[in-house]
């Protein structure tokens, strides 16, 4: 299913400003009301794509997560219609990749997107144009490029990619230890990350009782 465009929708840029969304919503959404359109059943539809792009576009977090996935997307399509597949275009594609993810808040990203675009990278065909050529180096470069596009995608989406990556090193047992260390320390993090809430409330808890038992004296 292929990305909406909710900025084509709205007919903005997408630097518009979070005012330029809202005056265009307004005039769009006027406009196309059901209730200036009484007959006129895509002047309905279209009154909903409208709603939906601006309850998107109005909302900064829903923002930036819809804009990360339209990059990947947009990459997505870019690949698919690259028409000359070889080792060094797969290796830039995963630097473009691992630059992008470094100026972004990978905290608010879309995961699934990162993973799916990742497995496109890696895709049946993009593999066995690498495995035929052999080239360890591009290889080697394309496996750490992808580990550090991916340093802070949640353990979970890793699976498949692990594989591919995995399968790409061969027999290379330096690299497969690299990529196994790497991945059991991200999910030991994980692991980690999984009791912060917890001792921030209970220091809060201590906190609170502190200043309480000192408040009594």
């Amino acid at each position: 299913m292929r990305l909406k465009d909710h900025y084509k929708t709205l007919e903005v840029f997408p630097t518009a400003s979070p005012q330029e969304i809202k005056k265009s919503y307004r005039k769009l959404a006027f406009k196309y009301h059901p209730d200036q359109n009484p007959t006129n059943s895509f002047a309905e539809a279209h009154f909903r794509e409208i709603s939906e792009a601006y309850e998107v576009l109005s909302h900064p977090a829903k923002r930036r997560k819809y804009d990360e996935e339209r990059w990947l997307s947009g990459m997505s399509n870019h690949m698919e219609h690259q028409q000359a597949i070889t080792p060094q275009w797969i290796l830039n594609e995963c630097i473009k990749l691992s630059k992008h993810m470094a100026t972004i808040d990978t905290y608010r990203m879309s995961h699934g997107s990162l993973r799916d675009y990742i497995l496109q990278l890696l895709s049946d065909s993009h593999m066995a144009i690498l495995q035929e050529h052999k080239d360890d180096e591009t290889n080697k470069e394309i496996i750490y490029q992808l580990l550090n596009a991916t340093s802070k995608l949640q353990v979970r989406y890793f699976d498949d990619i692990e594989h591919r990556l995995a399968q790409l090193a061969g027999t290379d047992n330096e690299l497969l230890s690299t990529i196994n260390e790497t991945i059991k320390e991200r999910k030991r993090q994980a692991g980690r990350n999984q009791y912060i809430p917890l001792i921030v409330i209970i220091i809060t808890f201590l906190v609170c009782m502190l200043v309480y038992l000192y408040g009594k004296k």
